[in-house]
């Protein structure tokens, strides 16, 4: 009988047993295991998996549930994902963390075309920032003409708006702590609050400046609409933005950034935000990778100092030299080859970078015409040279086909003088926006990256017919095109937009816009050019694998492979079935957890 009982009681024990003996010893233990998951890895050796474990900041293991399983520990966190989606954190590619800092924290006006909405959105504004700090920007007006979401019509407008000018009596009420300076999305208007009027030394008395206009109402009192150089006499006074307020519009950022599974952005970067990024990350605070990108004119200085591409860290990093060809399509500026067919004069704006050293002041003393018109060739060339002697690529925006072919050739000769054709260099063009047909096969060729922003085309496609009409627009956005040719692409959100447009962070605008080439309302119903749409799957790599791999990083980031960073976002919806069937359930879908380092920064609901 005691036999019995001891055999007995060893069988009950047996199980617990085994499974003590299926955990891994403690030092072997994952800290983090995610199970019975769909994980995308975007490894081409093992595509799809069920399960994750991290460890410390790297992956650990990817495979199956079983064998994720026997990495258990007792200390490990496991999460049953019940089917969510996995995949690697995401990469955006083109962010203006400032900006979008400034708009987060600040005041977003690009959709307000009426006193209600104006006055609520100044308002929240002054809730969210100290007593004494500035509310300026704002581009109100911007969806004035064509309604957000709008696909355009031929002609141009399918809902035309009375414009709005605000009033000074629509906020004085409630900024009295707060002066206020904020414009109007084409800069034609910008609107003070008394406070700003009194600091600026403007009343009833107070003369038009030569070139501006000052608006009174009938009584002489200043309206607060300011036109042309009025708005100087208020720029005057206006004080720097404090490094404090820098920190608290990082964090606005950091935090869309994780509730968008986003776990790198490449920045456009001076150095007051470099500051910021090196606190925050001393704070233990930084929960999204900064791949900064200064501005080209500073490379004799990196040169200097002998830095090159990769100086930094995993969190920090310079990875690029920022330039500019061109302007952009919402003011008219990007430079085409022939007029724009809504401005017969205009053929877009040559960015002053462009100018021969020495010969700064012939930008001041050339004409309106000739600015619009006339390529002065030399300062970028040389400072491309630079570059090259550094080893960090140069990322260049353009977007009109004129701008994109004179990058193009730029590129060439230098690539040439330097005999880099054919090499692994990542060079890049920022946004190729509308490429002219001949030049497309020249981004192969030339082994060129094209770092393209896809919900441009969401937003966008209310004004391309109307401003180049249905032949040039052929050439914008033309993704499958750019790709058939040789263009490596990198998906960027170009957060927070322009003084014309809002672009979002979540990268989810940006799958659904390549795969559908729809507005958010899902017109026009059969896609914008619809031959020039990416597979779901491409769209996913162009926003996570790809953007690693144009940063020197496909060996740490960029896929879900054992030994790289456990930078990993999980998804409610199954993203490459969406894509496949239903795009418009992209824009349903939400982060359930961001993952960077092998920490959760993000938990929905939480």
């Amino acid at each position: 009988m005691r036999r019995f009982v001891v055999a007995a009681a060893f069988l009950f024990v047996l199980p617990i047993l085994i499974s003590l003996t299926a955990c891994a010893p403690v030092g072997d233990a994952a800290d983090l295991v995610l199970l019975n998951g769909t994980v995308y890895t975007l490894d081409e050796s093992q595509p799809w998996a069920e399960a994750v474990a991290v460890k410390g900041d790297r992956l650990m293991a990817v495979g199956t549930n079983a064998e994720v399983e026997a990495l258990v520990g007792a200390d490990t966190r496991t999460i049953d994902l019940a089917g969510a989606f996995v995949l690697p954190g995401f990469n955006d590619a083109h962010v203006h963390i400032d900006g979008t800092g400034s708009l987060l924290v600040g005041v977003n006006l690009l959709d307000v075309h009426e006193g209600d909405l104006f006055a609520e959105r100044i308002r929240g504004a002054t809730e969210r920032l100290p007593a004494g700090s500035w509310i300026t920007g704002g581009s109100w007006g911007a969806y004035e003409q064509w309604a957000m979401g709008s696909a355009g019509e031929e002609g141009g407008t399918d809902e035309v708006r009375e414009p709005f000018t605000p009033h000074r009596d629509l906020i004085d009420e409630f900024t009295a702590e707060h002066p206020v300076l904020v414009t109007k999305y084409d800069r034609s208007e910008h609107l003070a609050n008394g406070l700003a009027l009194e600091m600026a030394g403007i009343d009833e008395n107070t003369p038009n400046p030569s070139g501006g206009e000052i608006l009174k109402d009938e009584n002489g009192r200043p309206t607060g609409v300011l036109k042309g150089s009025a708005a100087t006499l208020v720029r005057r006074v206006m004080s720097e933005k404090t490094f404090e307020r820098r920190m608290i519009e990082f964090a606005a950022v950091l935090d869309e950034a994780r509730q968008g599974g986003v776990t790198t952005i490449q920045d456009l970067t001076g150095a007051e935000m470099m500051r910021v990024y090196q606190e925050t990350q001393a704070r233990g605070e930084l929960t999204a990778r900064i791949m900064a990108r200064p501005q080209l004119w500073y490379a004799e200085d990196v040169e200097a100092l002998g830095l090159t591409t990769g100086f930094g860290d995993d969190w920090i990093k310079i990875v690029g030299y920022k330039a500019w060809v061109d302007g952009i399509m919402g003011s008219s500026g990007a430079m085409f080859f022939q007029p724009y067919d809504h401005d017969p004069e205009n053929s877009g704006l040559i960015r002053d970078i462009m100018l021969p050293e020495g010969e700064e002041d012939a930008w001041e003393k050339m004409t309106i015409r000739d600015k619009y018109t006339d390529f002065p060739p030399g300062n970028l060339e040389k400072l491309l040279h630079v570059a090259v002697e550094t080893g960090i690529p140069p990322h260049v925006h353009s977007i009109g086909d004129k701008g994109n072919r004179i990058l193009l050739d730029i590129y060439e000769k230098v690539l040439n003088e330097h005999d880099m054709v054919g090499t692994d260099h990542r060079w890049r063009i920022i946004h190729a926006q509308v490429v002219h047909p001949d030049d497309f096969r020249r981004f192969g060729e030339l082994g060129i990256v094209a770092e393209v922003n896809p919900y441009h085309i969401s937003d966008d496609m209310r004004w391309m017919e109307e401003r180049i009409g249905k032949e040039r627009s052929l050439g914008a956005y033309a993704f499958r095109t750019l790709k058939d040719n040789g263009a490596v692409l990198l998906f960027g959100s170009d957060a927070p937009g322009t003084n014309a447009a809002r672009y979002y962070l979540n990268p989810k605008y940006g799958l659904y816009a390549a795969v559908s080439r729809q507005t958010l309302d899902g017109e026009p119903a059969e896609g914008w050019y619809p031959d020039e749409r990416l597979t779901i799957e491409e769209a996913i790599a162009a926003a996570t694998k790809d953007p690693a791999w144009a940063c020197f990083e496909e060996d740490i980031k960029g896929t879900l492979t054992p030994g790289k960073l456990a930078d990993i976002a999980v998804i409610d919806t199954n993203l490459v079935e969406a894509g496949n069937e239903n795009p418009s359930a992209l824009l349903d879908s939400q982060v359930l957890y961001t993952i960077a380092g092998g920490k959760i920064v993000y938990e929905g609901g939480q």
